[in-house]
């Protein structure tokens, strides 16, 4: 007897590779650690709209110093429109065009995750989140176009497209990790846009001795905040917080007498930020 040992064939369909840059939901989750950044001066006055992530832990937003530049505090408005007030800074560095930040009360979101390996290649898929002139976490993909070693840090060229109000805000590749900040797109060329690489971000942060921070009005360019505690013990160019209100009203006004208000009411500025008012558009125009 002939005896045929048959072994069955299994066919093993192909899994498909994760990308993130198809997945909408993670997309949509990870746009709840990304803000838009209004930035004011010591007077109240809106001088900046730039963005911001969290990374870290939920407390440390990462920007660009150019975004905060002249600044005295920074709002940071989250997806879901949520007002956050941010006047603490952990280190800056002007020459990498970096700035680390800290939320008076935490953010509640989560911090995204940073590539560590830097194992980046030309044509690699990539997705940025932030807020072009002022629009709400807009997202674009493209892809790595090159790689620069320029003014003294790491360039990521890409292809995914941003504008003024994109800097400070997150550059991801298609696992979903943040590989680089958005800095600078060139307006004479098409699709040329530039991020520093997220290493430099965490050199920075490994910098910082995770203790000391500094009011954002004190910190200059490579200052960190050890130096800066100094200029704040001086008193000198100390910043009002003081705000006022129009109970049952929405807006925060810069001075009491503003046609715009009624029995004006005397509120901290972080208060008021809190409980969802805005700046009032003829006191911060």
């Amino acid at each position: 007897m002939l005896l045929l040992a048959c072994l069955p064939v299994f066919r093993t369909a192909a899994l498909a590779e994760y990308s993130f840059s198809g997945d909408a939901d993670a997309i949509e989750k990870a746009a709840d650690s990304v803000f838009m950044l209004e930035v004011y001066s010591g007077d109240n006055r809106q001088i900046a709209v730039g963005s911001g992530f969290v990374a870290f832990d939920s407390s440390l937003l990462i920007t660009n110093y150019h975004v905060i530049e002249g600044g005295a505090y920074v709002v940071a408005v989250s997806d879901d429109k949520e007002r956050s007030l941010v006047t603490l800074a952990c280190c800056v560095d002007k020459k990498k065009d970096l700035a680390i930040l800290r939320f008076d009360r935490g953010s509640g979101a989560e911090p995204l995750p940073l590539d560590t390996d830097g194992n980046l290649k030309r044509s690699q898929t990539v997705v940025a989140i932030g807020s072009p002139a002022g629009l709400m976490n807009t997202v674009s993909k493209g892809n790595i176009s090159a790689f620069y070693t320029r003014d003294g840090k790491d360039w990521i060229q890409f292809t995914a497209p941003i504008s003024s109000g994109s800097s400070g805000g997150a550059l991801f590749n298609d696992e979903g990790e943040i590989i680089g900040v958005t800095t600078a797109t060139y307006a004479s060329t098409q699709n040329i846009n530039m991020a520093v690489k997220v290493g430099e971000v965490i050199d920075l942060y490994n910098r910082w001795d995770k203790k000391t921070v500094s009011k954002i009005g004190y910190v200059r360019g490579n200052s960190y905040p050890q130096a800066a505690a100094a200029a704040e013990a001086s008193g000198a160019g100390s910043e009002g917080r003081t705000v006022w209100i129009t109970k049952g009203g929405k807006k925060y006004h810069n001075n009491p007498n503003c046609s715009k208000m009624r029995s004006p009411v005397e509120l901290d500025l972080l208060e008021a930020i809190e409980n969802g008012y805005e700046p009032c558009g003829k006191c911060y125009k």
